[in-house]
């Protein structure tokens, strides 16, 4: 099988002011009110593997705790314990970022009926989704890593019903400690992430369409209402 393949062209940076370099030892350098906006560009690869589907998917803007609710690049100095790092954001808060990336992956693939935001059509699935780790790793080694981690639901749409559920992860060292070598590894990182991701919708979608054939014809509800699909 050919191994699935995503590009990022090299990230755009609108430079609002001169980009500060990084501490040795500490992502945290002092803010000096110097401020890079990260927006990262997407293109896709598409595995020959995949297969073609009839049904459109749906995603859900993921939850996020306060601090990935933002527009903060995060660094983890400890286990417990997160920062954010003053001398650069991402272009949209964290959530809103990586549905507009998963959107624009599921749909670059050409494998869908249709792929969209939830409530802007109708769809056999949706993707729900909680993002539970997206940051810089700084431990104090002078060693950086990037750390992706979301946990993905995908859910028959007229139904409710959760069809099946993974959680993905995937990090990517830092060759470096400029924010051009870290915004490569958030690259690399979020291409693997993004094509785990558009795999599994495929695969586990065509799965559960297999095990919904004849559900319009089993009532739902006390009265028996029959539900209607896509």
């Amino acid at each position: 099988m050919r191994t699935t393949r995503y590009r990022f062209r090299w990230a755009r940076l609108i430079v609002l002011a001169l980009v500060i370099p990084l501490v040795s030892g500490c992502m945290l350098a002092r803010s000096s009110g110097s401020v890079s906006v990260i927006a990262p560009q997407l293109e896709t690869a598409v595995d020959a593997d995949w297969p073609e589907v009839d049904w459109a998917v749906l995603v859900q803007r993921p939850m996020a705790d306060q601090m990935r609710n933002s527009n903060r690049v995060l660094v983890r100095v400890s286990r417990s314990r997160l920062q954010s790092w003053p001398e650069a954001t991402w272009l949209d808060s964290m959530p809103d970022m990586v549905q507009g990336l998963l959107i624009q992956s599921l749909e670059d693939s050409g494998r869908f009926a249709g792929v969209g935001r939830a409530g802007g059509m109708r769809s056999r699935f949706g993707l729900a989704s909680d993002i539970r780790s997206f940051e810089v790793v700084d431990d104090g080694s002078g060693r950086l890593v990037v750390e992706l981690g979301i946990r993905v639901n995908l859910v028959h749409q007229p139904t409710g019903r959760v069809m099946a559920m993974n959680s993905f992860e995937r990090s990517r060292p830092v060759a470096g400690g400029s924010l051009d070598e870290i915004v490569v590894a958030f690259e690399e990182a979020m291409a693997g992430l993004f094509a785990d991701i558009t795999g599994w919708v495929l695969s586990a979608g065509e799965e559960a369409s297999g095990d919904l054939e004849g559900w319009r014809d089993r009532p739902s509800g006390p009265r028996g209402r029959r539900l209607r699909d896509d």
